[in-house]
């Protein structure tokens, strides 16, 4: 089974005064997330998680409406989470998913500490980076992680 560890995609300035949480999504970052719905044509999706931040929820939400999932939000994908629960509750889900495909999107100082945790575990890790709207491919076959692969366009396969 397939984890597709997505980046909130481009969201407007930090404001003075108001709460990053709220922070929406920019024009450019709107359009990214209806990229997404293309992208992810031909998963098997059967579940869609985001961090409560309002960027991660307009991030996923096109591709949860357009399947006809809700987003489930949860804490641990929040920005202040730690790699390594992060991780287990993507493990859980794993274990409680039937095959399918999840997505679940976070942050940019999550993800690299998850893809780096997956690497001092022994999984193989191709590719790099996490610019705004990026997506990662984890793979867990019978609840170990084998891969973690960047998708860097749209025309490589998730």
């Amino acid at each position: 089974m397939q984890v597709y560890l997505i980046r909130h995609a481009q969201a407007g300035q930090r404001e003075e005064g108001h709460s990053d949480a709220y922070r929406r999504l920019s024009d450019k970052g709107e359009a990214r997330a209806f990229e997404l719905i293309d992208l992810f044509d031909s998963a098997p999706i059967a579940r869609v998680f985001s961090s409560p931040a309002t960027r991660c929820v307009q991030t996923v939400t096109p591709l949860a409406d357009a399947r006809g999932l809700i987003v489930e939000e949860n804490d641990v994908l929040w920005e202040d989470a730690y790699a390594a629960e992060t991780l287990a509750f993507l493990e859980k889900q794993c274990a409680e998913t039937d095959g399918s495909c999840i997505v679940a999107c976070s942050h940019g100082n999550i993800i690299p500490e998850l893809i780096d945790l997956l690497g001092r575990r022994d999984v193989a890790v191709t590719g790099h980076g996490c610019e705004k709207g990026s997506v990662w491919v984890l793979t867990n076959a019978d609840g170990i992680w084998t891969e973690a692969r960047r998708v860097k366009k749209k025309a490589d396969s998730v």
